[in-house]
């Protein structure tokens, strides 16, 4: 009985870890700085001030990474000034959203729910370019997301947090109690292979069917510096 929950379990978790990220851009999947590579700090942040052109590029890369995982960018990108580097220190950022339920490719089991956002429900998620990785001392909770479901009139604001706070929600309840860290730390390690950079954010909403407006805003930490991103709107069908 051991044997077959167990294996039952880790079916369950390649399947839905090989369904979330199905294609990484090069620029994403590039292996991690050698331990020599100096210390991200405030005064020696991650990325010097891009001109346009880098800006520009950045933008393409957060772009291409959002559609590999099957997620539609908002209208417009957002940035942050100050944020990095000398002069303006612009850092780049796109934010977007995924109606559930999705993935919807995930392998099918018999029993079990694999989508990490079920339907009715709306993932939204922001990816900067540029920012240190997170830190247990990183704050997590500035960016939000205030939404509008523009068929039922419902309405509300939400706190985006980091990929690691959703990544319970994205294992199968089924999953035995004492294999479910497993299963997290799996899936958590595979989300941050596909998207190794700092400052994503993410949070599922319950916004019912319809069409929805959001728009995400906020503060993220650089190396202990806050930077804070000018407002994004996308709209968002949900079947």
């Amino acid at each position: 009985m051991i044997v077959s929950r167990r294996s039952t379990a880790l079916t369950s978790l390649t399947a839905c870890a090989a369904a979330l990220v199905l294609a990484v851009p090069p620029a994403a999947a590039e292996p991690a700085a050698a331990a020599t590579t100096p210390a991200v700090t405030r005064d020696s942040p991650a990325t010097p001030t891009a001109g346009p052109g880098d800006l520009l590029a950045a933008y393409h890369t957060v772009v291409e990474t959002l559609k590999a995982l099957g997620i539609e960018p908002f209208l417009y990108p957002t940035a942050a000034l100050n944020c990095s580097g000398d002069g303006l220190g612009i850092v780049p950022a796109v934010a977007g959203a995924v109606p559930g339920p999705w993935p919807t490719n995930t392998l099918p089991i018999a029993g079990l729910d694999l989508t990490a956002v079920k339907s009715g429900q709306t993932l939204f998620t922001f990816l900067p370019y540029g920012l240190a990785p997170d830190t247990p001392a990183t704050e997590t909770a500035g960016m939000q997301v205030a939404w509008l479901n523009l068929s039922s009139g419902r309405g509300g604001m939400a706190s985006m947090g980091p990929i690691a706070d959703i990544v319970g929600a994205m294992v199968p309840p089924e999953v035995p109690v004492e294999l479910r860290p497993l299963a997290e730390a799996a899936i958590r390690d595979f989300l941050f292979a596909a998207i190794p950079v700092g400052g994503v954010r993410a949070v599922p909403v319950d916004t019912g069917r319809g069409t929805v407006l959001a728009a995400v805003f906020g503060t993220a930490d650089n190396a202990g510096r806050s930077c804070f991103f000018f407002p994004t709107i996308g709209i968002t069908e949900v079947p």
